[in-house]
């Protein structure tokens, strides 16, 4: 029996001029407003927080997703950090 590596499929985050986010290796977009983004990717969950932020492209069979606004942090959590953001968003779309 051989050897075979498990390959993990690719993240590309860009970000232009602060205006449009594009994120490729998205598993799932998980919520999103005016203010914020929660995206469950390939490396992990991101949050994306900014001004007047919209849901551009969206093609989940090639996990991309396009974000314009006013971009003003992208971060990975942890899980320490993405248990208190749950608690956060569980609260806001009850």
């Amino acid at each position: 029996m051989e050897n075979q590596e498990v390959v993990k499929p690719n993240q590309n985050i860009s970000i232009k001029d602060r205006k449009v986010c594009e994120i490729e290796g998205v598993k799932k977009l998980d919520s999103f407003d005016d203010k914020e983004f929660l995206i469950d990717s390939v490396n992990g969950y991101i949050h994306v927080k900014g001004e007047g932020l919209s849901l551009g492209l969206m093609d989940m069979e090639k996990g991309l997703i396009s974000i314009s606004g006013k971009i003003d942090s992208l971060s990975f959590l942890t899980k320490s950090k993405f248990d208190r953001k749950e608690g956060f968003f569980s609260k806001l779309f009850k």
